[in-house]
């Protein structure tokens, strides 16, 4: 029912004769600003208001006495019917621009709405809408996605009595591309006319919410006017939405307005945006949480599924399959060698063969298999109603489109894999069908690698007849190469020992290879270097002068000018390092840049005369410590330069005879290193780049112990 004008216990009127004293005092004694006019038969003639008076009477001085109702009355009066909307009279009067509005009935006046009256009225008319509105979060408690969106169908068209509903949600952007999300009650428009209808009617950033009429298609579907649009926006975090687009716009339209919504635009629009808040906040932390959950379910390198993934549907399958008595199998793809490609190539390229593979398997699995990242560098493939001969067709199909993926250098990839296939009959548990994939891929690794292999019992008996499992051959695995690393870090303490002693001897070059190592790593840091890559960086900053053992202290600490034949002998210094150390193959990436820290960027450096790109990015940072350290140190041939000095010829340099790339990172890091010390460059010194970095990362003594020890206590 429409919501309609009350009718007054009680009218005040006056007769037209009264004077205009008597009509004052009657206003004041009942409290009112309006009398009702009547005739002399009782009829409504008009109305009087204290403005009527005011104008009329007190400002042109007339005598309240002799002047009559009859004088001063609006005769004219604009009205309304007891039928009226509240919503209606409310436009009457504002289009009139009246404060009194006569409800007459028969032509007697039976009742006088005010503006007053009507602000009150609709004070609580929004209380009560409000609170309804504020009844809906109750309903929204659940944070699945799709839950959400069927309750607001479900519930939403309640607080405004319409009869079909549709939520529509599109890709911030994209609407032309349709919608990605769609939930309905009773609307049974079809998808391409919601797309049309957000792009002609501009429903996503419209403010306007009531419409009285319908969309002539919906109109053909058995829709009914007049129709209310809340435009919604749902926000994801990092602008990323739980589908992986971008924000997601849309609209929640219902259509068939119960009657008191009709009739009440104001209230209508006033409810929507209340609801279109609570709509916003709580379908954005459901598509948070799908977000959430969905990324818990992928790889963020690669964009396979996870682990979690894997073992959520490798359960699901394993009871479906035991349950009907059909088969499955499970592949375990190991990509080989990957521990050299990181070492080698750098942990960037070992991202890139991972990402490569996966695309590759990606478009070669079936829509029907499950594709998992399971370690490191083993995937999963979990293939429902597969036999493992089928199986292992697939996977060596995939070997060979492996062999085709191409790193730096033109260095191909190769993987092994191990399959193992339930049956319905068998016993155990989905644990036991990864065990015997892992076995199988063990069997393939030992075979080789670039194979496939498909576990059988022989595999089992050969692994469990020493009582041994593929777990301890791991930790061994891992044990033995513990022993390496320790062997290999010993070996450097004592080259580190060598090198300071000799340095001890120089009065100059004191501390010059531990400055240069801090330099160094800060600059690669900086510079957002790997880990791995920032670690040979500093061996090969620890060992960088080591060669200078085979050149005589004369030329070393000569204060003048070098002759020719003396730099000759000095530029020997990194091939003499390399002659001591070539050895040492676990120091190899660390001989490369030891071998070119004095090459330049211009190509005039020694001892190769390499340029550019093909000095090694390590060496190009040693160069830049290298200089850095010499300039802000005595020499015999030079005083000490402050940080600010040091870094002007060092930007003077950059793209000379030193990487700009690397003397960018040593201006960021002496920047950040001031900014958290509160100096400028001015007022920065090089003791104070040396502290901070000590403290940051522990003195290089202190780092090569520790890993000795850690290592020995592993």
């Amino acid at each position: 029912m429409r919501e309609t004008v009350d009718r007054p216990a009680q009218i005040i009127a006056i007769s037209r004769s009264a004077t205009i004293k008597a009509a004052a005092e009657k206003m004041l004694g009942n409290n009112v600003g309006c009398l009702v006019v009547t005739d002399e038969d009782g009829k409504f003639a008009g109305i009087v208001t204290e403005r009527d008076i005011v104008n009329r009477v007190v400002a042109s001085s007339k005598d309240r006495e002799a002047t009559t109702v009859a004088d001063i009355m609006t005769s004219h009066v604009v009205s309304c019917s007891p039928e009226t909307p509240t919503g209606e009279a409310r436009e009457i009067m504002t289009d009139n621009g009246i404060r009194h509005l006569p409800i007459v009935d028969n032509g007697v006046v039976v009742g006088m709405l005010s503006a007053r009256d009507l602000m009150g009225r609709q004070l609580l008319e929004d209380r009560a809408a409000a609170e309804e509105v504020a009844m809906l979060s109750t309903c929204l408690k659940s944070i699945d996605l799709n839950e959400v969106t069927d309750i607001v169908t479900r519930e939403v068209p309640k607080l405004f009595g319409a009869a079909k509903c549709v939520l529509c949600f599109h890709n911030s952007g994209h609407q032309t591309k349709g919608p990605m999300l769609i939930s309905c009650n009773e609307c049974v428009c079809p998808k391409e006319h919601l797309t049309r209808l957000a792009e002609k009617h501009r429903l996503l950033d419209s403010e306007e919410f009531y419409y009285d009429s319908i969309p002539e298609v919906c109109e053909k579907l058995a829709g009914q006017s007049p129709r209310l649009v809340i435009p919604l926006k749902v926000s994801a975090e990092n602008g990323t939405s739980a589908n992986g687009v971008g924000q997601l716009t849309g609209y929640l339209c219902m259509c068939g307005l119960a009657g008191a919504a009709a009739a009440n635009k104001e209230l209508v629009s006033y409810k929507a945006k209340l609801a279109r808040e609570i709509l916003n906040s709580h379908l954005t932390n459901a598509t948070l949480y799908q977000q959430a959950r969905l990324t818990s379910l992928t790889d963020a390198l690669t964009g396979v599924g996870s682990r979690k993934l894997l073992e959520d549907k490798l359960q699901a399958e394993y009871a479906r399959a035991k349950r009907y008595r059909r088969p499955f199998s499970v592949a375990i793809i190991d990509l080989d060698n990957f521990k050299m490609i990181n070492d080698v190539l750098g942990h960037a390229t070992g991202d890139e063969a991972l990402v490569k593979l996966a695309a590759c398997m990606k478009t070669e699995k079936r829509t029907p298999d499950v594709l998992a990242r399971y370690g490191g560098d083993e995937f999963v493939i979990l293939m429902p109603e597969t036999k493992a001969e089928a199986a292992a067709k697939l996977m060596k199909r995939l070997r060979a489109r492996t062999q085709e993926i191409k790193l730096e250098e033109d260095l191909s990839i190769t993987v092994s894999c191990g399959i193992a296939q339930s049956m319905p009959d068998s016993t155990g548990s989905s644990a036991e069908i990864m065990r015997r994939a892992d076995l199988a891929l063990y069997e393939a690794k030992s075979a080789g690698r670039d194979c496939v292999k498909i576990w059988d019992k022989t595999m089992s008996k050969r692994v469990s007849a020493g009582d041994l499992d593929i777990e301890k051959i791991k930790r061994l695995q891992r044990r033995i190469a513990g022993l390496s690393e320790q062997a290999e870090q010993m070996f450097i303490q004592s080259i580190w020992g060598l090198v300071q002693a000799l340095e001890a001897k120089d009065a100059y070059a004191k501390r010059h290879s531990e400055n240069v190592t801090l330099y160094a790593v800060g600059i690669a840091e900086a510079m957002g270097t790997a880990p791995k890559q920032v670690e040979v960086i500093r061996r090969a900053a620890m060992i960088h002068d080591i060669g200078k053992i085979g050149v005589p202290d004369t030329i070393l600490s000569k204060p003048g000018r070098l002759t020719p034949r003396e730099r000759s002998i000095i530029e020997q210094h990194p091939l003499i390092a390399v002659r001591i150390l070539e050895k040492m193959t676990f120091l190899e990436r660390e001989i490369v840049l030891v071998r070119h820290h004095h090459e330049k960027w211009n190509g005039q450096g020694y001892p190769d005369g390499l340029s550019g790109d093909s000095i090694p990015p390590g060496a190009r940072i040693l160069a830049v410590a290298d200089t850095f350290d010499a300039l802000t140190s005595n020499r015999s041939y030079h005083n000490s330069r402050s940080v600010a000095e040091a870094m002007k010829i060092l930007t003077d340099s950059s793209g000379y005879e030193l990487n700009p790339e690397a003397v960018k990172g040593m201006v960021s890091w002496a920047e950040q290193a001031g900014s958290q010390l509160g100096k400028t460059l001015d007022q920065i010194t090089p003791r104070d780049l040396l502290d901070l970095q000590q403290a940051d990362q522990s003195c290089i003594d202190t780092l090569v112990t520790d890993v000795v020890v850690g290592s020995s206590a592993t």
